[in-house]
């Protein structure tokens, strides 16, 4: 979440710059005709917009990323790295790898996976030994994540199945692992 946001205020300053200096050339110049002054300021305007464009594409991600993130189903740490020895020690804090699962999507790091919106739903969640499966998409196109996943109390994952069937109405199929019994219906 704070990388997306990060990304997202990167593109406020040049915005500013472009804006800046495309006024500056039209006071300097009275709003001149000659051509290397139009090219230039129809350059910075196209510029501006582009990162304009990119800056409400970054504010709707993170808006997605919050709605994962205040709605979470099951959050999982994949890696934790902290520095151990040495000055940086007491300064830096530890980095977390997360995995947020949510009824809108998938929150992996800063990359998010969106569903149940704008016609992408999933089609099936598979339960394994090490692994959480989805299977999502739109009626044309279908992509399938596997999340590996740590040991997980096994009341814990069902009421994560629970919760997926009653939000998205996909009842998760548990898969044993080899040489164990499938579990009773």
């Amino acid at each position: 979440m704070r990388t997306i946001r990060r990304k997202k205020h990167s593109f406020v300053p040049l915005i500013a710059f472009a804006a800046l200096v495309g006024a500056w050339l039209f006071v300097r110049k009275g709003g001149g005709c000659e051509s290397w002054m139009l090219t230039l300021q129809a350059g910075l305007l196209l510029s501006g917009a582009a990162l304009a464009a990119l800056l409400l594409r970054g504010r709707r991600e993170r808006n997605v990323a919050r709605l994962i993130t205040e709605n979470p189903i099951l959050h999982i740490r994949t890696a934790v790295i902290s520095e151990l020895s040495g000055e940086r020690a007491r300064d830096r804090e530890s980095e977390h790898a997360e995995v947020i699962v949510s009824y809108f999507g998938i929150l992996l790091g800063e990359r998010i996976i969106k569903f149940n919106q704008k016609g992408i739903w999933i089609r099936a969640v598979e339960i394994g030994g090490d692994f959480i499966s989805f299977t999502y998409g739109t009626e044309r196109r279908t992509q399938n994540i596997h999340l590996l996943r740590p040991a997980i109390d096994p009341a814990e994952l069902d009421r994560f199945a629970e919760k997926i069937r009653y939000e998205t109405g996909v009842t998760a199929v548990f898969i044993p692992e080899e040489g164990q019994k499938p579990p009773c219906p």
